[in-house]
């Protein structure tokens, strides 16, 4: 017999599930608000029996039983020590438990975006990243600490008042309670109406999209600044500001009636209750029954507004959540890079591109179309073409950044699909066109290659990596703090560290992605001598931008339009490649400008020849 396949579980459903064990710390909490909210009626209680013995004995106060005040009295202070009591231990559990579900579901996103591919931090803004690992679970966090319990209370308090009420007199009960069920009502069918979910929704991706593109704004201000692209940058980030207005004027202006309705019906008590006091009155036997009867119902009445109004704002938190919970589980649902269940081990370090295609998500186009090649193990080979040829996706692909759309890379024989990314990742070592500075010291910073290297260790990688000596003339040399940005190193000194990371990790396959990009002459100097020892005995692949970073590798391959058009030797290349031939006119124009700009500023650039 064939099983159903259940709904996934949404909003509060699964930020159960999400709570994990936590949910017995949770009821326990609940148990404890409701003994805390059945606390806050005892002294409505009390005032109405101390009434009764004030009335009983007007005009004769000493008459009235010591013993009975005395047992009010202590009532009155006994269940404020049971309200504090009962209330301190449910935030304590609440809190507890959420600090424990906001350590928890931060670590599952965290570790999940780890096993995710690079392509999808491309198709992912850093600001929605942020709100989703940030800013949601911290909502997450504030809901379960005061939003459960004070639910719990919400609910259970207005029960228990109603029950209390319908005990003493269930006409005045009516008058009181039947205006307050009618604002909740109209509340609830706002709440409960799709054009409000709507509405909501709308509110939610707009500030989503705001919030992104705030934080690209910030973050690229250098570059907007440079490209006088300030009226362009602000006029995005004004239209996006002017639509999440709107869509929370819209959500505000869908619940402005409701609301005013509310309101409306909660001051109406009075209305109806002066009335039926005077029906009550004519049937009462005295004033001592009627007047401390009549000051419970306007007491009690009046405070059963703020249990109420919790409730209307926690149901509009509810949904709020409900939009955290679904993005966080949009990531949680990513598609992950696939692990095998028994890797393959490979032989060898030869690399192989076997009809390899690949298209980026969003983009029709391929990025590569049916490229095949290998790298012997223990050469180097370059890797050229124009720009969007596809190069740096040959880099994606191989360090498996990135899964194939068809075709296989090989290493030793293996599939690295089928490898361990553990092992893969001990393979194979890169050095990127835009390196990566933690906000660590310079030490941590090159001690991610190989996290067991002594400084020993770490300063001979450096001074493989021509960096040493700029380290030493740091403020605290290896012990200075970098910027996420490594904001004491220039880009040629950040692309050394790169490689000094290389270095100490010491693979046995090495990827450089135009990791001279962005040198100056003097840095690409020096990184080029570092690359030479950083290849021997190694399989290297380079890809460059300019011809003569690769003229004396093993082989050069050509990739245009995504397709492997030409692979041979430089001067080979020089005679049968048109895209090759290009490639190298471009290069000697350019080095012919660098030459005469040199002439006028001491000669400067003429080291590039």
């Amino acid at each position: 017999m064939n099983k159903e396949k259940t709904a996934p579980k949404t909003g509060l459903r699964r930020l159960m599930q999400l709570a994990g064990d936590r949910k017995g710390q949770l009821a326990l909490a609940c148990v404890l608000s409701s003994l805390a909210a059945a606390a806050r009626l005892v002294p409505f209680f009390t005032i109405y029996e101390l009434m009764r013995l004030i009335l009983q004995h007007y005009g004769n106060p000493t008459a009235i039983p010591s013993d009975a005040a005395l047992w009010l009295t202590g009532a009155t202070a006994a269940s404020a020590a049971a309200y504090a009591g009962f209330g301190f231990a449910a935030g304590a559990l609440s809190h507890r438990a959420a600090y424990d579900v906001l350590y928890e579901i931060r670590m599952r996103l965290v570790e999940k975006l780890a096993r995710l591919p690079s392509g999808y931090f491309a198709n992912s803004t850093q600001g929605s990243l942020k709100k989703v690992v940030h800013d949601d679970v911290e909502k997450i966090e504030e809901f379960i600490a005061h939003g459960i319990t004070d639910t719990v209370a919400a609910v259970v308090l207005p029960l228990l008042t109603l029950a209390f009420l319908l005990a003493m007199d269930w006409r005045l009960a009516l008058c009181t309670v039947l205006p307050l069920a009618f604002g909740v009502a109209v509340l609830a069918s706002g709440l409960r109406n799709p054009e409000n979910a709507r509405a909501q929704a709308a509110m939610h991706e707009t500030r989503r999209s705001m919030s992104s593109l705030i934080v690209e704004y910030v973050h690229g201000m250098q570059v907007i600044k440079a490209y006088d692209r300030d009226r362009v940058a602000l006029g995005r980030l004004e239209a996006s500001i002017d639509g999440a207005c709107a869509a929370t004027e819209h959500a505000a202006r869908f619940f402005a009636p409701r609301m005013g309705a509310y309101f409306s019906s909660m001051g109406s008590q009075l209305l109806l209750l002066l009335p039926a006091g005077l029906v009550v009155a004519s049937s009462a036997r005295s004033y001592v029954d009627f007047l401390p009867l009549l000051l419970l119902f306007f007491l009690v009445g009046s405070g059963l507004k703020e249990p109420l109004e919790n409730m209307m704002s926690l149901a509009l938190s509810t949904k709020s959540i409900a939009f955290c919970v679904a993005r966080i589980d949009e990531v949680l649902a990513e598609e992950e890079v696939a692990a095998p269940e028994h890797p393959a081990k490979p032989d060898g370090c030869d690399v192989v591109f076997d009809d390899v295609s690949f298209s980026y998500v969003g983009n029709g186009s391929l990025a590569l179309d049916g490229v095949s090649f290998s790298l012997r193990s223990g050469t180097v080979t370059g890797l050229v073409g124009p720009s969007g040829a596809g190069k740096s996706t040959v880099a994606q692909l191989l360090l498996r950044f990135n899964d194939v759309r068809s075709g296989s890379i090989f290493i030793g024989g293996a599939d690295i699909k089928e490898m361990a990314p553990s092992d893969l990742s001990d393979l194979v070592g890169c050095v990127l066109q835009t390196p990566m500075m933690f906000h660590d010291t310079v030490e941590g910073n090159v001690r991610m290659g190989n996290e067991g290297a002594d400084r020993a260790d770490v300063e001979a990688a450096c001074r493989a990596a021509c960096i040493h000596d700029v380290i030493e003339a740091l403020p605290m040399g290896y012990d200075t703090l970098l910027g996420s940005g490594g904001s004491f190193l220039s880009g040629g000194e950040m692309q050394r560290i790169a490689i000094a990371r290389v270095f100490l990790k010491d693979p046995p396959i090495v990827v450089l992605d135009e990791a001279t990009a962005h040198a100056d002459a003097e840095s690409e100097a020096l990184v080029q001598k570092a690359f030479a020892r950083m290849a021997v005995g190694k399989t290297v692949l380079v890809i460059a931008h300019r011809l003569k970073t690769v003229e004396r590798a093993d082989q050069i391959l050509v990739l245009d339009g995504g397709r492997l058009s030409a692979a041979g030797s430089h001067e080979g290349l020089l005679e049968t490649c048109p895209t090759y031939r290009l490639m190298a006119d471009a290069d000697r124009s350019r080095d012919t400008w660098s030459m005469r700009q040199g002439s006028g500023s001491e000669g400067k650039e003429a080291r590039h020849v």
